[in-house]
């Protein structure tokens, strides 16, 4: 009798310890949903990521505008999908590692089932092992301990927004729908591909109450640059603070698309990050207040871990070569030169991580890993339904840009230069494109993929050509992309 005692408590204890986990019933439509907001705005000084131009620049206390982590569960009991956004620059992928596995033993998630992904705002704290090669020099001790404490920081408040999302969750219904937001422009060439539609998601209580947002958009969040020295979660902080300003009581979650090539234009002052932002709070709301698509599942969840392969590597006298030039070139080749004066060869790969969220056929939403460029983006539209489709990046491990093969062949930051700052060994090989597409299209079943032989509906190519229909609305009305783009020329300080 005791040991049966014994276990009953021990399971109420567990009960207990998953955080609130909904197992109430739920009526037919709805959907157990909570969310929850944390404030990650550095308590120390730290330096900031993002440019290279900070080098000679302290640490700072300084801040411009508070950053958040926001958390966002959909589902039931320990079958949750969970999602974080996080007001920072570059994600390790042992920070996602040290989440879920805290994750996982405290709520009973499954890694497929968590998800993180940063805004890549270039005004937030450096985390440990992000980048290492920014400022192209070896760090001070007291920088590496304050960039330590704040990444421990960190990890403790993305756990406490989980759990408080868990605990949050109530029946809601899920809508989703696009729009377009125009400010990303390609930074490579003038009327370089973009992709400007705004896909978002919209929780509501039972009741119609708006509860929580999700938006995406395809843009660098580098309105701010490398000479302004406090923290901001730029245009995509001021978008989720503009929308829980205007929709009060709400959690607005915004994350970035493949838009590891286009910038927002113009950009450079606090007046143009609000302006940037507040455009797209302002396009949200007018898609909240619109007919959206419901969503009667729960996500199905699967993550992947691929491997990219790398060019040939530098051989020993090309990386004495390098090691002479000065700059970034030169420090990265003299600290590759010295792991291999310990036996420690490059490897071969990179890991790289592929995750879906599917709910049901109504919509397929892609997190995949690093600095993505848009063509991915366009590719993926092209080849599965792109209006029941969304691309997101800067998920779950930003181990470095990731080319297409288009960008590869033309050469360039993207391509090159910007893999030293990540302490990378070589360019990533061009197949990488083909793995991750696949990789992509293996986690979707038959019925995403569009079929060549079948004839398509009128409407979709006008979904294709500007992925900014709101799915299931007819007769569409699309939103026209704006066309063009100023050119700008690639920062080699902005990783």
């Amino acid at each position: 009798m005791k040991s049966r005692l014994l276990f009953g408590t021990l399971a109420t204890a567990l009960l207990g310890l998953l955080a609130g986990c909904f197992t109430g019933r739920v009526p037919p439509g709805l959907i157990p949903v909570g969310s929850a907001r944390v404030d990650i705005s550095p308590p120390h000084a730290v330096r900031l990521m993002g440019y290279a131009a900070r080098a000679q620049l302290p640490a700072t206390t300084e801040i411009a505008q508070r950053i958040h982590a926001r958390a966002l569960a959909l589902g039931a009991g320990p079958e949750a999908a969970l999602l974080l956004t996080i007001d920072n620059c570059i994600l390790p992928g042992a920070v996602t590692q040290t989440v879920r596995d805290r994750l996982g033993r405290r709520l009973g998630l499954a890694p497929e089932r968590i998800t993180l992904s940063v805004t890549h705002t270039h005004s937030a704290p450096c985390l440990q092992g992000a980048a290492p090669n920014i400022f192209a020099a070896d760090l001070t001790a007291e920088d590496q301990t304050q960039i330590g404490a704040y990444t421990d920081f960190l990890i403790d408040q993305l756990e406490a927004a989980a759990a408080a999302a868990l605990k949050d969750r109530q029946p809601a219904r899920l809508a989703w729908g696009q729009g377009s937001v125009g400010f990303a422009k390609n930074r490579r060439s003038a009327g370089g591909p973009v992709d400007h539609s705004l896909p978002l998601l919209r929780v509501s209580a039972p009741d119609g109450t708006l509860r929580a947002v999700f938006a995406n958009y395809a843009c660098h969040c580098t309105t701010l640059s490398g000479g302004i020295n406090a923290v901001h979660g730029d245009w995509a902080g001021v978008a989720a603070q503009a929308l829980e300003r205007d929709h009060p009581g709400i959690v607005a979650l915004v994350a970035i698309g493949a838009g590891a090539d286009s910038n927002p234009e113009p950009r450079g002052t606090l007046e143009l990050v609000n302006q940037h932002g507040e455009a797209l709070a302002r396009e949200a709301s007018r898609l909240l207040a619109s007919p959206l698509t419901a969503l009667n599942h729960a996500p199905t969840c699967q993550l992947q871990t691929i491997q990219l392969p790398f060019q040939p590597h530098f051989t020993r006298p090309q990386w004495e070569a390098r090691a002479a030039q000065a700059g970034i070139v030169g420090y990265h080749a003299r600290k590759w030169l010295g792991r291999l004066d310990r036996g420690e060869a490059p490897a071969p790969t990179l890991p790289y991580p592929v995750q879906t969220w599917r709910f049901g056929d109504q919509l397929a939403m892609v997190f995949l890993g690093g600095e993505l460029v848009v063509d991915y983006s366009l590719r993926l539209k092209r080849e599965l339904d792109a209006a029941r489709l969304w691309v997101n990046a800067y998920a779950n491990d930003v181990p470095c840009y990731i080319p297409s093969r288009r960008i590869l062949s033309e050469g360039g930051y993207e391509a090159e230069s910007s893999l030293w700052y990540y302490d990378r060994p070589q360019q990533l090989a061009p197949e990488i494109e083909d793995l991750i597409i696949n990789a992509v299209r293996d986690q979707l079943p038959a019925s995403f993929r569009l079929d060549e032989q079948r004839p398509e509906s009128p409407s979709h190519h006008l979904r294709v050509a500007g992925g900014l229909l709101q799915p299931g609305v007819w007769p569409p009305r699309p939103r026209l992309p704006i066309p063009g783009g100023l050119r700008t020329q690639p920062q080699l300080t902005n990783p």
